[in-house]
């Protein structure tokens, strides 16, 4: 299996050279397109990393020239980060995992902790099923998507501080203790840094990373100068030699001229108009979506898709630095027929 058309397309985007042909991605968290026979529901899936690494792999078996995206990697969801700083999980059979907040008051952070990666929540469980998936990954994967075997993603440090003190309670500290914000996030950057450190000594290198973090569309655009893009931005510049991408498809439109200097090379974008999106900063970052993930890909047709494509591909592809993919996550119950349809409309 020789490297895949797509793939050497991704890699033009990357560079805002015109590609042959728009690369498409597929953005594979939760593995909602498929799960491996036997697999009875979503906590198989968490639990048994068989499970996992085939779920992962499944898009390139099943549609071919395409990308699959965050790619390979012990995904716990949002929680895998929250659980090292101490946040209880609760494991659900059909959903996801999810952290239940234990501070209600900025002032105890006081008494957390560096993490350690090897000994902290759910990581040394993440470190070890990543060395496992890496191990059992066909390297015909590899050769046709070189990133696969140094994948990384993580959780943003501002979404990691509102699972373990609650969105209300971080978003008044954002007022009244600023400076101990700052002391919050710097710990809790400094520990997803330690992190990937760990996973890059695994990998032997990293390729490619990416950061989901919402909450900068939840608050003020002088909150994300002084709060958000510093320590994300951390991630990104620490590892600039990492293809980097920022996952993010709320409406942040109060901050798009800001998204560059995150220092990301991919923004994956939803709910921004995608002619603003690629008018505003289409020649500094590449923009990867915005096909909708409810109305167009769950509830809609294959006509529905086709065209929903190929009005994002006329907004946005010109002059390269453009993927095509869902607006965000895939939706349970999205048909494989409509994501075919959108990955036949760039491939066609």
């Amino acid at each position: 299996m020789t490297k895949s058309n797509v793939y050497n397309d991704f890699l033009k985007a990357l560079e805002h050279v015109k590609p042959d042909k728009v690369p498409v991605g597929i953005w594979n968290t939760r593995c909602n397109l498929v799960r491996a026979p036997g697999a009875k529901n979503l906590l198989n899936y968490y639990k048994n990393t068989d499970i996992k690494l085939f779920s992962q792999l499944f898009p390139l078996d099943y549609f071919g020239d395409c990308l699959i995206l965050p790619g390979v990697w012990p995904d716990f969801g949002v929680v895998l980060e929250a659980s090292a700083f101490g946040c209880p999980i609760v494991w659900d059979e059909f959903n996801p995992p999810h952290a239940k907040n234990f501070m209600k008051d900025i002032e105890e952070i006081k008494k957390l902790k560096p993490i350690n990666p090897n000994e902290d929540g759910l990581m040394p469980v993440a470190l070890k099923e990543y060395g496992y998936m890496l191990k059992k990954l066909d390297k015909k994967y590899v050769k046709k998507i070189e990133y696969l075997d140094g994948c990384v993603q993580v959780t943003g440090p501002l979404e990691i501080a509102t699972a373990i003190l609650g969105h209300s309670n971080f978003f008044l500290a954002l007022y009244t203790k600023p400076d101990l914000v700052h002391i919050f996030l710097e710990l809790i950057t400094d520990g997803i840094i330690c992190y990937i450190k760990e996973l890059e000594k695994i990998a032997g290198e990293l390729k490619i990373i990416s950061v989901i973090e919402h909450v900068p569309g939840m608050i003020s655009a002088e909150h994300n100068k002084l709060f958000a893009i510093p320590y994300i931005s951390q991630i990104f510049h620490e590892f600039s030699q990492v293809i980097g991408l920022y996952h993010n498809e709320d409406n942040i439109t109060h901050i798009l001229s800001e998204i560059p200097k995150l220092g990301a090379d991919i923004w994956h974008f939803g709910e921004v108009a995608p002619e603003i999106a690629k008018s505003t900063i289409g020649e500094k970052i590449t923009l990867m979506g915005n096909v909708h993930s409810l109305r167009i890909l769950l509830e809609g047709k294959p006509n529905d898709v086709v065209k929903a494509c190929k009005e994002n591909i006329d907004k946005m592809s010109r002059c390269g630095g453009y993927i095509l993919c869902s607006g965000g996550g895939l939706s349970p119950g999205t048909s494989l027929e409509n994501v075919s349809a959108m990955v036949n409309v760039a491939r066609g």
